[in-house]
């Protein structure tokens, strides 16, 4: 008897249930985490493509910017706007051209071409595409003393304030941009 005491002491070790327990657990554990690691990459991948999206979104807001705040000559209503201004530096074009910004097949597009006067005003236009999946663009004009209007067409009125709203295709929301043009100032009457 002593005997089979050693022996059932000395014999330690895991019945075939207890290891097939574990490994089942370890199974569930396993594909846990690869689910979640698969998960956290979508995840990533989501938000490294909104980020890039953005990025793209707030350049053609500061290339906005920069050739409104540059305008003169305003022309528009709530879905196209045309004007004069100088194109950004980064396109080493110096030289006033007529621009203007419009919805074309579900894209934001700048149009431009050479603001010339005379018989070769016949310039070939550029088109730019600023950002696609555009759903709505939205414009509307600030002229003192009358407020916000849907259009602007008084190019001796010009307006203070140009708002510029888009909604993306996806229902996204573009927070509006507003931007002050140059102050144009009326010529004075020498004595």
């Amino acid at each position: 008897m002593a005997e089979t005491a050693q022996r059932a002491e000395g014999e330690g070790g895991f019945t075939l249930l207890e290891l097939l327990i574990v490994i089942t657990i370890l199974g569930l554990i396993l594909a846990a985490l690869t689910n979640g690691v698969r998960f956290a990459g979508q995840a990533w991948q989501t938000q490294e493509r909104r980020s890039a999206r953005q990025g793209d979104l707030d350049a053609v807001k500061n290339v906005l910017r920069e050739i409104i705040g540059s305008g003169t000559g305003f022309d528009g209503d709530d879905g196209t706007l045309r004007f004069v201004s100088t194109l950004p530096a980064a396109l080493a074009r110096g030289g006033l051209y007529d621009v203007e910004l419009r919805i074309a097949s579900g894209r934001l597009v700048l149009d431009w071409r050479p603001h010339f006067k005379g018989p070769n005003s016949r310039a070939d236009t550029t088109e730019t595409e600023l950002t696609k999946d555009v759903g709505a663009l939205d414009l509307s004009y600030y002229v003192t003393p009358t407020g916000w209007q849907r259009t602007a067409h008084d190019k001796a009125k010009p307006p203070s304030l140009v708002r510029i709203a888009l909604q993306l295709g996806d229902g996204r929301v573009w927070a509006p941009l507003i931007v002050a043009p140059m102050v144009e100032v009326p010529p004075t009457v020498a004595n």
